[in-house]
């Protein structure tokens, strides 16, 4: 009898065994996680959108040996097709310096031959692959020792997903990036200047829609201004087969004061507008009707192209 139960003990703990252990090692695998499988590199397409692959960090690595690891795997071709790395080759990184969650990041001088709209996604990708990692919250990038600098000569500093990304109205289902070019005001408010700007955009929401908030919300770089009212709302958008895009505002863009003439808040929104390769002109409404009128200009009914130069749109209207 003795050994009956004494068997039926043994067999009930080899069942509780069975059970507790795989549950330990789910919740174990819930709360700490799996350190090796956490980083991401961001990709660029053939149409500057940057897209995230997973990828494996070896656990025996320090945290800057890590980072190391991340940035080298970022010029290293994609396994996936119609992707390819956002850092060209010639791009040496020098070295990694972690201190209270930041990445100090020293490049070589070749970082400088990238142009503009390759620089803004590479600086982007960067930024977003090493905050991957769960022990970097923000990035600092130096050229030879140097710290980088924008095209007014300021110091960019600490940069997160925050400053190299800024969508007021980012939908659930956006898992893609865009490089777009929005032109805003200089700070003489003579002319325009324009801001490559990544951000994240949705398959549900047409680019046309995702500008004019962009250009709403303001620049991100020092020296430039806003050039629309902050109050107002973007009612409906729309580009036809003829490349004319009808943009919807509301009433406060008539009648908000701005800090710039209608000439530069007219056309930062067509030159940003006409950058898109589907928008060749750009048709403007006011609460769903055409004005004829906007602060003193008599063709404000008709569509705009956009323009390399305002001093010759400044010139016209003189004449």
């Amino acid at each position: 009898m003795k050994k009956n139960k004494l068997l039926l003990n043994l067999v009930l703990g080899l069942i509780l065994c069975i059970i507790l252990i795989p549950c330990g090692m789910l919740i174990y695998g819930a709360i700490y996680g799996d350190s090796s499988d956490k980083a991401e590199i961001y990709y660029t397409t053939p149409n500057y959108i940057l897209k995230a692959q997973k990828t494996k960090i070896s656990e025996d690595l320090s945290p800057e040996e890590a980072a190391m690891q991340l940035l080298s795997s970022m010029k290293e071709p994609s396994k996936k097709d119609g992707i390819s790395p956002a850092v060209p080759e010639n791009i040496e990184f020098l070295s990694v310096r972690l201190e209270d969650g930041t990445a100090y990041v020293n490049i070589s001088g070749t970082y400088f031959e990238m142009k503009s709209a390759q620089e803004v996604l590479c600086r982007s990708a960067l930024v977003w692959t090493l905050t991957s990692l769960d022990f970097v919250d923000n990035v600092v990038l130096t050229i030879e020792g140097v710290p980088l600098r924008n095209d007014e000569g300021v110091e960019i500093g600490h940069m997160d997903r925050q400053n190299v990304l800024l969508n007021p109205e980012i939908s659930a289902d956006a898992t893609e990036y865009a490089i777009l070019k929005l032109y805003f005001a200089n700070e003489s408010g003579t002319d325009l200047v324009v801001e490559d700007r990544v951000v994240e955009v949705s398959a549900n929401q047409p680019k046309e829609k995702t500008i004019i908030e962009q250009l709403i919300a303001g620049p991100l770089e020092s020296g430039s201004f806003a050039t629309i009212p902050s109050d107002t709302k973007l009612r409906e958008i729309t580009t036809t087969n003829d490349g004319i895009c009808y943009v919807n505002l509301s009433q406060e863009f008539l009648t908000k004061p701005s800090n710039v003439s209608e000439i530069l808040t007219i056309y930062s929104i067509v030159n940003s507008l006409c950058e898109l390769d589907n928008v060749e002109r750009v048709q403007f409404l006011i609460e769903g009707e055409k004005v004829e009128t906007f602060r003193g200009r008599n063709d404000f009914g008709t569509p705009y192209t956009a323009v390399e130069s305002l001093k010759t749109v400044m010139v016209d209207k003189a004449s």
